[in-house]
């Protein structure tokens, strides 16, 4: 975890104000809860709220009027960071109502498993490849091990997220599930349904699997097989959902919205509630079978600022009268708030996790050869493989980082809107431009005005 300069002498001045017999024990405490708490939100660095509201979590309510008449003195909004520091315990909460992979802090890992599909999506990243060589079971749980102990040692845990291609095609699915569930690993699968069945929905609940991911694309089943390829899309996916939620599973359901199917976002999300699964919109990303096929599925910049509008507004609406749970956290993961600000302590609670740009902070992937994306999506750019370099190595990298801190270039690097959104999308930008950190080619955000907030928030 990394610490700017000035809150690092913050810190220190909080430390020669506490008492100093019990320094030696608040110095370690405070910054282990300031870490915690930046954990939260997943960031890279701590900011001058984490650590306010972490001395506050951690101080005795005995003591509380001593820390605040010491900060008083050196200027402190003291109310505020203990306000701060009881929102931010009231959303931690939340994520009691699902599963824990959610929990901040918990790094997803998209593993490509496969090439191998039964279906042959417009959209989809796997249509274009060639049956790469696959890795044994063996090199997958060396893969898992690896992941999960280095982020153990950090404080952190791993999601590991069974993807492909299909991966349901691996007959060795079912070993790496109970692997990992002998475990007690987060994990989860990505599926388009129609080899997902009634025993692996059972064993899927038996190791308390996470969630379950299932495509459904569109409420119309010809629209359904067109997107995916498959006269029974549509039908397999509806099967697969039934089945998740008779086995208890914990289900997303995973539309991505492009040319054919961008005028249904109401009407899958009434479907998918109707279902009892979380929407989980995904804009079509520009790469490798959609950037094939962009003249015909992609959206263009309207298209695109109207989905992010509307995938927002469901979250913004729910916050301001007084909904929020951790649910808003499924509609904001992966979402670029360029529209509008929160503007107060409350909204910025709720909406921080996940918001905007997760590359190199909570979501990666792992390639059919090892190789480590930055982002759950394939790029251009790899970071190295994790059977030669090792998470470790990957994660102390100079380019992991300035993706984790969002080192982002041109118009994105000076926005008021950046700690949150993160520049966009940064396999957009690649594509677009060749250079994983330049500005975002899709913002529609000008940077001609001041938002009118009634607490600002102090990163």
């Amino acid at each position: 975890m990394d610490w700017k300069n000035d809150i690092e002498k913050l810190f220190n001045t909080i430390i020669e104000l506490s008492p100093e017999g019990f320094r030696d024990s608040i110095k370690p405490m405070l910054r282990d809860a300031a870490e915690k708490t930046a954990r939260l939100r997943n960031s890279g660095f701590v900011s001058k709220d984490d650590l306010l509201s972490a001395l506050f979590d951690i101080t005795p309510d005995a003591f509380q009027p001593a820390v605040v008449n010491d900060l008083n003195q050196i200027g402190i909004d003291t109310d505020r960071y203990i306000k701060l520091s009881d929102i931010r315990k009231k959303y931690s909460r939340t994520w009691d109502e699902i599963s824990g992979a959610f929990k901040p802090g918990v790094y997803h890992f998209t593993m490509y498993i496969t090439d191998r599909c039964n279906q042959n999506c417009l959209h989809c990243a796997a249509s274009v490849m060639e049956n790469r060589p696959e890795l044994s079971f063996d090199t997958w749980i060396q893969i898992i091990e690896n992941i999960e102990q280095t982020l153990r040692a950090r404080g952190r845990r791993a999601c590991f997220i069974w993807f492909g291609g299909e991966p349901t095609i691996r007959k060795d699915l079912p070993e790496l599930i109970k692997y990992c569930g002998e475990k007690g690993y987060y994990q989860a699968v990505a599926t388009n349904g129609i080899l997902f069945d009634e025993e692996l929905a059972k064993l899927c609940a038996e190791v308390k699997m996470s969630h379950v991911f299932i495509s459904l694309d569109s409420t119309k089943p010809e629209r359904a097989a067109k997107i995916r390829g498959h006269p029974k899309a549509y039908e397999s996916a509806i099967k697969a959902i039934k089945l998740a939620k008779k086995y208890g599973l914990f289900t997303l359901g995973n539309a991505t919205i492009q040319q054919e199917n961008k005028d249904e976002l109401e009407e899958l999300q009434k479907l998918y509630d109707s279902l009892g699964v979380i929407p989980y919109f995904r804009a079509v990303i520009k790469k490798r079978s959609a950037d094939k096929n962009w003249e015909k599925i992609g959206l263009d910049f309207d298209e695109f600022k109207e989905f992010y509008k509307f995938k927002y507004r469901n979250v913004v609406d729910a916050i301001r009268g007084g909904n929020a749970t951790s649910i808003n956290k499924f509609y904001t993961w992966d979402m670029v708030p360029f529209m509008e600000t929160p503007i107060n302590d409350e909204e910025r609670a709720a909406l921080e996790w996940g918001v905007g740009c997760q590359a190199c902070r909570s979501i990666s992937g792992i390639d059919i050869n090892g190789d480590f994306y930055p982002c759950d999506y394939p790029s251009e750019l790899i970071l190295g493989n994790i059977l030669e370099d090792g998470l470790e190595k990957i994660m102390e990298s100079e380019m992991f980082k300035k993706i984790r801190d969002r080192n982002v270039k041109g118009k994105c690097a000076n926005c008021h809107h950046l700690e949150l959104c993160g520049g966009g999308c940064r396999i957009h930008a690649e594509n677009e431009t060749g250079d994983f950190l330049s500005e975002s080619p899709y913002c529609w955000h000008q940077m001609d005005h001041q938002h009118n907030t009634t607490e600002k928030s102090e990163d």
